[in-house]
């Protein structure tokens, strides 16, 4: 499976598997990002970003929507980069994505 292919899948997963928990409503910090992804065994890399850049119109939007517990979140395709997943929490906003080698 290529790098893109894996990474929507993935991101679609992470957006079905927790939408609706609560644990990553409140997460607020990358420690607890973390250990969501740990939890549920996944590939992803995150970050932390900034309310501006995760708000900011993306230039190729593949999927966007809200989560059953209200958090917005959008896959996007970086220019020449990632698949990115990007949400917005009550207390830190998020991106997520598969590392390639």
């Amino acid at each position: 499976m290529a790098v893109s292919e894996l990474a929507m899948v993935e991101l679609q997963r992470f957006v079905e598997d927790l939408g609706a928990e609560s644990s990553l409503k409140s997460a607020s910090s990358q420690q607890d990002l973390d250990a969501l992804l740990q939890k549920i065994k996944s590939p992803l890399a995150s970050a932390l970003i900034p309310t501006e850049q995760a708000t900011r119109p993306p230039k190729i939007l593949l999927d966007s929507g809200i989560t059953e517990s209200g958090l917005p979140w959008r896959i996007l395709q970086c220019p020449g980069g990632p698949i990115v997943l990007q949400m917005i929490c009550d207390q830190i906003n998020f991106a997520l994505w598969i590392q390639e080698c």
